[in-house]
């Protein structure tokens, strides 16, 4: 089976607009509204779906890339539209994604196949609308990296931040028309938001729908345009969001946020945010799964005699006993002092501590007592 790279024509370092240039072109040539019933071009079509379902995500894409067709689901996955940003998992790599519903907003999926195609075709699904419109589909969905502390995950603290994005217009309520304006339905479209174009192509002259340039597929026009969002819709703000981290959520996972991508045009419902989280590189500290891992440099002396010390952990502070005679080859194991387990807190990893041995600065006087002491 031909890799998702060989399928769209992109090499490994391919830049997403670039992944995305070169699906678009394969898609246009061998769409089945140009193509007719030719069963070759109908599976180079769903064959450049799939791979562009792979490539588009960053988590299959990197899954593809470590475990191959295993990993990526390439072997099933399911022809036709598809949401780039949905969930996807990352195999034996246990990848999941954390939903938060902020304020009911609805919206799911990205930048599906219908709006890819609609670029180029015109067509695609026609969505409503809240109003019960005919319009645009929904907003578009956006990703971030998320940096997050070892400390932040295994406490499960409240983050904000500011995003800006494309909000809904307050002035005309989405509508993109100052209130006092006449609405009317659209005279080019009769209201339906599409028109057809007549094309010529090899086989013959087909008629494909595109989305009315004079009401841009609202299937409305109004007199007066809000002077705010100047008939889009929305406006550009800075937007904070504040969001409560899941305990124990792992490198790689994603956060996320409904409707709080991109508002939709004229009202339609908004996309979502998903905050893709990055581990922090910490100072002492290195995860495995559950398990931390941390050094400790200890004296000779106190190995031998022993002695109590204080040690960091994700927790905080705790007092530890070094014992005399403890084995410097033996690790140290705090209990249940490591990561939570995702979904179940009260189960945690362990905090590990390697003993890095150094060796006391003695005078002549100190190593004649020490032979005296050895015999």
């Amino acid at each position: 089976m031909s890799s998702p790279y060989d399928i769209l024509g992109v090499k490994k370092d391919s830049t997403p607009d670039e992944i995305k240039k070169a699906y678009r072109k394969i898609a246009h040539q061998y769409h089945p509204d140009k193509t007719q019933g030719d069963k070759a071009s109908e599976a180079k079509f769903k064959e450049a779906n799939n791979a562009y379902e792979t490539l588009s995500d960053p988590q299959k894409k990197a899954n593809y890339d470590r475990f191959g067709d295993a990993g990526s689901g390439m072997g099933g996955m399911r022809q036709g539209g598809f949401n780039p940003f949905g969930s996807g998992g990352m195999g034996g790599m246990g990848s999941q994604e954390f939903s938060f519903n902020m304020g009911d907003m609805g919206g799911f999926g990205g930048e599906g196949l219908d709006d890819i195609l609609n670029s180029f075709f015109g067509g695609g699904m026609n969505r409503s609308n809240s109003s019960g419109e005919s319009g645009r589909s929904r907003g578009i969905d956006l990703q971030m990296n998320f940096e997050l502390t070892l400390e932040d995950i295994a406490l499960g603290s409240s983050k904000s931040f500011v995003l800006k994005h494309n909000v809904s217009c307050i002035r005309c309520n989405s509508k993109g028309c100052e209130s006092n304006s006449k609405v009317s339905s659209c005279n080019t479209c009769k209201g339906r938001g599409q028109v057809y174009k007549k094309v010529t192509t090899i086989f013959g002259v087909m008629q494909q729908p595109a989305t009315c340039p004079d009401c841009n597929g609202t299937g409305k026009t109004f007199e007066q345009a809000c002077n705010d969002c100047h008939g889009n819709g929305y406006t550009v703000k800075d937007d904070e969001i504040k969001i409560d981290i899941p305990v124990g959520i792992r490198q790689g996972e994603r956060i996320r946020i409904r409707g709080r991508g991109e508002a939709g045009y004229r009202g339609s419902a908004p996309g979502d945010l998903f905050l893709l989280v990055l581990e922090k590189k910490h100072s002492q500290f290195v995860r495995e799964d559950m398990d931390i891992y941390a050094k400790l440099k200890i004296n000779y002396f106190d190995l031998i005699v022993g002695k109590k010390v204080k040690v960091d952990t994700v927790y905080g502070t705790t007092d530890l006993e070094i014992k005399a005679g403890t084995n410097p080859n033996e690790p140290i194991i705090l209990r249940e002092k490591g990561m939570p387990k995702l979904n179940n807190p009260r189960s945690k990893g362990n905090h590990i501590i390697n003993l890095e041995v150094t060796m006391p600065k003695l005078n002549n006087k100190q190593i004649e007592e020490i032979k005296k002491v050895l015999g």
